[in-house]
């Protein structure tokens, strides 16, 4: 009888011993791989972002026209040009260039991608 208790009290350690173990060596390591996957996930939003900053952009003609009649108004100083084959139109202050009216240069069906900075907005017809 006192060899069976002897090996349940050593089972009893062995399984304390496992016990703290796990509670002290998986607990930390699981907290610490939750951490590097926030930080990686981090990094992948922000290179994200980046990237879709630096993609250009598709309008249709519609939205070419209405974006120009929208910022070519009096005291605007962000130029936008318009790009139709080997043609360049640049636009200010108004929505014409050279007496034509942008209606007449920028077709509603066309596509066009569209690409920012700071001082200009360009519309380039695909």
């Amino acid at each position: 009888m006192d060899s069976f208790w002897s090996k349940l009290l050593i089972l009893g350690i062995v399984a304390a011993i496992g016990l703290f173990f796990i509670g002290n060596v998986y607990a930390p390591q699981k907290a610490a791989q939750e951490a590097m996957a926030d930080s990686t996930q981090q990094s992948v939003n922000a290179v994200k972002m980046g990237i879709e900053d630096t993609t250009s952009l598709q309008y249709s003609g519609d939205d070419v026209i209405d974006e120009i009649q929208e910022i070519c108004e009096p005291g605007n100083t962000r130029t936008v040009i318009v790009k139709v084959g080997s043609a360049t139109y640049l636009f200010t202050t108004s929505d014409t260039y050279g007496g034509q009216e942008i209606d007449s240069i920028v077709s509603p069906g066309d596509q066009y991608r569209r690409e920012t900075s700071a001082s200009t907005i360009t519309f380039t017809r695909l």
